[in-house]
């Protein structure tokens, strides 16, 4: 009996980030390799595939697209659209040309670094892109920067203007090569070029801008160099007159500056890593690594004062190679922007705003279209499990891979918080955060998140259903939020959008517990929140504990100059008797000083209240004497957790008090305020050790009362969140506490914990209150 063989014609729809991935030529590849006719084209949901031959063969066509896609690929999703028995209809397989439809699926790769093969080449004398800057392929390269809209082809993005020449051309359209349907494929012939100019923006006459930029690095220049995402200001950071010149310009007196090496044994010079750092350093996503310092004689110490670690990051560019390789150990790569502002990006704009910054600039004719800052990250180490990376901030590597939600929900454009800014989009299960855009006090950064809002809705064709919005009246955002009239607005408190934040990051359902503590929030009372313990889901949540008010003597001064916040306290337990204890922060005030300061407290004169843990640890960073007044955000923390010495501390455990009334606990701190200066006053205990005792206590004081509220409601699922997560020491003693007496904790994976993450919770809850009010 004859054989009878089942041949289809098969057509399937391939969503997630398959495009400029290689995705393209690599279904090219299986087809022939499983003897299927057809064609494979990119369209706006993703990739549309026909397939014509034997039902076996389509069978491990479709099982290698879902497990054994290109590295940079991210298959979401292979769904059968069209099949029939087959008609002999196709002879070959070819990639045909895009398709633009009216509903948009696809996902856009984020940029990528420079692979390893085109590395090679880039440094091959014999190669024909031997040094060329910006040489890429299907694997590696600009991405999510370039693109103006999709579908990601070359007409839609910023590398239009650059037609190829010959041979490109044919790379391109051959399917053997590396570079076929590489979007950005360029070379020295007919790709973008670098120029050198100075600061005024004149060209410098030269035949090897790169070279001439290398030389006047190492004469302790300060240049303004165009990468990926916008502009570095770049200096050696062993020449430490040039180092404090930056620091002069920038007006930026003591924030780390950013590092970057070529290679990985270049950082060992300086940097301890760990192998789970190593790991990170070496990610596709190429982030800045938090890494401890090593005892070394040549990085300026002005590059991190006070600090104990390093920002440092792999280069990630052909440019970055070029200039780093057989040159420098390392370079200063900060971002090139004035203080407050978004990265510069823009060639003009550089020139002009970084005026009196650098002597040099080199700069290249690629456009970016999107700005995106460089990401920063840490690894985590927990005994029970894999080191876990923490995002500190999300942007190139990560930008604009989609978080999933458990279901489709509603489409919702939530606005963020007013500092670490990010938007979120969401489509069906799928959240799209921004990257980082920053403060929306300033107007140039309002300018940016009003760009991005747009360009992002455009690339995702998102129309939001629902806007959500924090609670502070005043905040930008807020007053975008009700500008735009059309949509409904859903307003989420900030330490609720914290929780639902982490509860999308690992995928919960509520109730949970909710342990928030951060800098700043505006509370349900009015009041500023942010040692917050929460109890909810997505929908609604109530305060179950939180740390008793204390005073911000000044508003926000308070917050740059702590010692005014311990000083409040202080007069809370003392009284005007507080101007008599012989402790630093108060004998090193003049008298009108304290007066007016204990009088503004007394009166409650411009002295907000707030239940803040990020204000706590300032405040007792200046009672200890580690950071009286900071030059940047979180640098009393840093500094306190910094220091934190665990030798000679049998019983390191502070005072405090739990105190419930009408259901909710308040954590009364004073205590521990009246214990601390008590022994400071016995000039016994170092800085370290009293830092030591103090993060105790706290690891303590949360577990304590996370028991109190699950004996009370029975509620054991745990988030942790809030940028004083940030601390590395609360973390990682506070997750292994709380594990320890049973409870299921969950921290971040994919979203920063500091308010980097709040729109996607506010996405999250908007999108259910939305869905909860519209239900049958």
């Amino acid at each position: 009996m004859k054989k009878v063989i089942n041949m289809f014609i098969k057509k399937y729809q391939v969503k997630g980030i398959v495009q400029g991935v290689g995705f393209r030529p690599f279904v090219y590849r299986i087809a022939k390799k499983y003897h299927l006719n057809g064609w494979v084209l990119n369209d706006s949901n993703g990739v549309l595939i026909e397939v014509e031959g034997e039902q076996n063969n389509i069978t491990h066509f479709i099982h290698d697209i879902e497990f054994n896609s290109p590295e940079l690929a991210y298959v979401q999703e292979v769904k059968l659209i069209e099949e029939q028995e087959s008609n002999n209809r196709y002879s070959s397989f070819d990639i045909l040309s895009s398709q633009k439809h009216s509903s948009r699926q696809t996902l856009i790769s984020p940029d990528t670094y420079v692979c390893n093969e085109c590395l090679d080449e880039l440094f091959d004398p014999t190669n024909r892109r031997f040094r060329y800057p910006f040489i890429n392929c299907t694997n590696c390269g600009p991405r999510y920067s370039i693109i103006k809209d999709i579908p990601y082809d070359r007409p839609y993005t910023t590398m239009a203007k650059f037609p190829m020449c010959k041979e490109c051309d044919k790379e391109y359209k051959d399917i053997l090569d590396r570079r076929f349907h590489a979007q950005p494929n360029a070379c020295w012939k007919c790709g973008p070029q670098v120029q050198l100019k100075t600061a005024d923006g004149t060209n410098v006459p030269t035949d090897n801008p790169i070279e001439k930029t290398i030389d006047l690095l190492k004469k302790g220049k300060i240049l303004a160099i165009k990468g990926l995402g916008g502009y570095h200001l770049v200096v050696d950071p062993m020449n430490h007159e040039a180092v404090k010149e930056l620091r002069k310009r920038k007006k930026r007196d003591e924030k780390p500056f950013a590092l970057m090496s070529s290679q990985l044994d270049d950082v060992k010079n300086f940097a301890k890593i760990t192998k789970n750092e190593e790991v990170l350093l070496v990610s596709k996503e190429r982030p800045i690594v938090l890494l401890n310092k090593k005892d070394n004689q040549f990085i300026s110490l002005d590059v991190a004062p006070n600090n104990n670690t390093y920002g440092v990051m792999l280069a990630y560019t052909p440019l970055h190679h070029l200039i780093l390789r057989g040159n420098f150990i390392a370079l200063i790569a900060t971002s090139a922007n004035v203080s407050d502002e978004p990265i510069v990006y823009k060639d003009g704009d550089a020139i002009e705003q970084l005026k009196g910054i650098a002597d040099y600039y080199l700069v290249h004719n690629r456009e970016i279209f999107t700005r995106i800052d460089d990401s920063i990250v840490r690894g985590i180490d927990l005994d029970d499990e894999v080191t876990k990376l923490q995002i500190i901030r999300r942007a190139r590597g990560y930008v604009p891979n989609p978080i999933d939600f458990k279901e489709g929900l509603t489409n919702v454009l939530a606005l963020g918080a007013e500092l670490k800014n990010t938007i979120c989009l969401t489509k069906d299960e799928k959240a799209f955060i921004s990257h980082h855009i920053g403060d929306l006090k300033n107007y140039k950064i309002y300018e940016s998140f009003k760009n991005t809002i747009a360009h992002l809705q455009k690339i995702f064709e998102i129309s939001p259903s629902v806007i959500a919005s924090d609670l502070h009246p005043d905040f930008y955002s807020t007053k975008y939020a009700f500008d735009q009239k059309v949509l409904p607005v859903v307003q989420v408190q900030h330490h609720h959008a914290h929780m639902a934040s982490c509860m999308v990051d690992n995928q919960l359902d509520g109730p949970v517990l909710g342990v928030i503590l951060d800098g700043t929030g505006y509370g349900d009372d009015g009041n500023i929140w942010g040692g917050e313990f929460l109890i909810g889901d997505f929908l609604n949540y109530q305060r179950a504990a939180y740390i008793d008010y204390f005073q911000l003597p000044g508003g926000d001064k308070a917050v740059k100059e702590p010692y005014r916040i311990a000083l409040g306290i202080l007069t809370q337990i003392y009284g005007e008797q507080v101007k008599e204890l012989p402790i630093k922060i108060i004998s090193e005030r003049n008298s009108f000083e304290l007066d007016v300061l204990i009088k503004m407290i007394q009166k409650g004169i411009n002295s907000p209240l707030t239940s803040s843990m990020g204000r706590l640890f300032d405040a007792v960073s200046a009672l200890l004497g580690v950071r009286e007044t900071v030059q940047y955000e979180g640098q009393a923390a840093i500094e306190l957790e910094q220091a934190i010495d665990i030798n000679n501390s049998s019983n390191p455990l502070l005072s405090y008090e739990i105190v419930a009334s009408n259901g909710i606990r308040k954590i009364d701190i004073k205590p521990m305020f009246k214990e601390l200066v008590s022994l400071i006053l016995k000039d016994k205990y170092t800085k370290g050790e009293l830092s030591y005792r103090f993060h105790y206590t706290m690891v303590q004081m949360i577990t304590e009362t996370c028991k109190q509220i699950r004996q009370e409601t029975g509620i054991n699922k745990l988030v942790l969140s809030g940028g004083v997560f940030l601390n590395k020491f609360l973390l990682v003693e506070t997750y292994k506490s709380l594990k320890a007496c049973k409870f299921e904790v969950y921290m971040h994976k994919q979203v920063p914990t500091n308010d980097g993450g709040i729109s996607l919770g506010q996405a999250a809850i908007a999108a259910h209150r939305y869905k909860d009010m519209h239900s049958v």
